[in-house]
This record gives structure tokens, C-alpha cells and sequence, in this order.
């Protein structure tokens, strides 16, 4: 009996060993063929689709005043850049306001106030605006557009100066020039390789005569555009190195 103990004693523990060798085995033989199959995988980087540096980028807009309660003002433009870099470019901004009666005008603010207080509000806009500014790129990337495709896109800051002509809600006629100050954000979905759909929050710090102010009044004429980014050349080649 106690033979035959000792022997199912031993035949359990070589069918444990047994057991234990064969799962480490089997495990160490799983991490092998993961690793082989891991450098036998070829890995893909998928490079910026649109690359600026060297192009030449023209912007033309629509946009409408988002700031002022008393006047509704709407704008065309554009923007005409060089990029010196992928992150930094260089450019000239226009921008045109005056439409007469056709477009704009006092809102319903306005004539509410007017009736209620009687009293004459006033607020001062643009007329038109051009300049220079310099931009940066600090942002790109890319998202999924409902599991159909992926979208590329940037996020620019810029700052420039500019000369302008404004006018007042009370006084049409009595315009006045002078220098101004623009700021923007801005972000471009690509949609290939030298077109974008372009999105702007624009920010014209202009100084602008109202009633019965002496001087002029510094305003911010905040607008929000939309429009359409060509690039020139249309083409462009990679290069072994990643552009800066």
C-alpha cells in the first residue's frame, strides 16, 4: 500500500511539473512569435498632408460684426500670405465695410433704445481697413469626419497693424482715418493638398469719433468670417527632413 502511495504521489507531482513546464512553454513561445510578428510589421507615419513652408496662401472672406449691439456691420476681405516656415507666416489683410442701405446698419437695439430713452445713441464702425500682420501656427492636426474620412486642420494666431476709416451711427458723414491695431485667430480644414475651408474671429482696435465725445474713442470691431484658402504653388514635394 505504501508503494503504491509513494508511486501516485510521484506520478502527481511529475504530471504538476509536467503541467507547469508545458504552460511556460507555451507562454514563452507566444511572446516570441508577438515579438516576431511585431518586427516583421511594417510601421506607417502618416506625414502632413499640406505642407506651407515656401507657398504663397490667399484668403478671400465674408464676415459680420459679432460685438456690437447698436450696428450690424458685414464685410468682405482677404488675406494674401507667404509662409516662411511651417509655422510662421507674413502677409497683408483688406478688408471693406461700406455697403451704404444695401447691407448693415442700426439694429433693432438701436431703434428700441432711441424710442424708449430719447435719446440719440451713437457707436462708431468701420468703413474699411488694410494692413500687414505676421502670423504663428502653434496647433495641427487631425479627426475623424463621421467615420468617413480624416480632416487635417491648423489653428493661427495673428497680430498686425493697419490703417482705417470709420464713421459713426449718428454722424455717417463725419469719417475719420488713423491707424489701428488687428489681432485673429483662425483655423483652415484642409480639404486637399492647396485648398482649405478657413474659419476667423478677427479683432480691428480702431480709434473712432462718436457725439459728444471730443476726441476719438477706442473701439473693437470684433468680427466672425468664413471663406476659402488657395495655395501656390498647388504642389509641393517632402523632403528627408521634417520642415520647421
Amino acid at each position: 500500500m505504501r508503494d503504491r502511495s509513494h508511486l501516485l504521489q510521484y506520478l502527481t507531482a511529475s504530471a504538476a511539473l509536467l503541467i507547469v513546464l508545458m504552460l511556460t512553454t507555451s507562454v514563452a513561445v507566444a511572446e516570441e512569435m508577438e515579438r516576431a510578428d511585431f518586427a516583421d510589421t511594417i510601421h506607417v507615419i502618416q506625414p502632413k498632408p499640406v505642407l506651407q513652408k515656401g507657398r504663397f496662401n490667399l484668403t478671400p472672406r465674408l464676415g459680420m460684426t459679432i460685438n456690437d449691439a447698436v450696428y450690424r456691420n458685414f464685410k468682405v476681405g482677404a488675406n494674401a500670405n507667404f509662409h516662411i516656415t511651417e509655422r510662421i507666416y507674413a502677409g497683408g489683410v483688406v478688408q471693406w465695410y461700406n455697403f451704404g442701405d444695401v447691407i448693415g446698419g442700426p439694429t433693432q437695439t438701436f431703434s428700441d433704445v432711441n424710442a424708449q430713452t430719447r435719446a440719440t445713441v451713437d457707436a462708431a464702425y468701420l468703413n474699411w481697413g488694410a494692413g500687414a500682420e505676421i502670423g504663428f501656427v502653434p496647433l495641427f492636426g487631425k479627426f475623424a469626419f463621421m467615420n468617413r474620412g480624416i480632416i487635417f486642420y491648423d489653428v493661427a494666431l495673428s497680430a498686425g497693424a493697419m490703417f482705417s476709416e470709420s464713421t459713426s451711427v449718428s454722424q455717417p458723414a463725419a469719417r475719420q482715418s488713423g491707424p489701428a491695431g488687428t489681432v485673429s485667430i483662425s483655423t483652415r480644414l484642409f480639404l486637399n493638398e492647396w485648398m482649405a475651408v478657413n474659419v476667423e474671429v478677427r479683432d480691428v482696435l480702431f480709434s473712432g469719433r462718436v457725439r459728444g465725445q471730443p476726441s476719438g474713442v477706442l473701439t473693437h470691431s470684433v468680427t466672425l468670417g468664413a471663406g476659402m484658402s488657395f495655395y501656390f504653388p498647388m504642389g509641393f514635394e517632402y523632403s528627408d527632413s521634417v520642415s520647421r
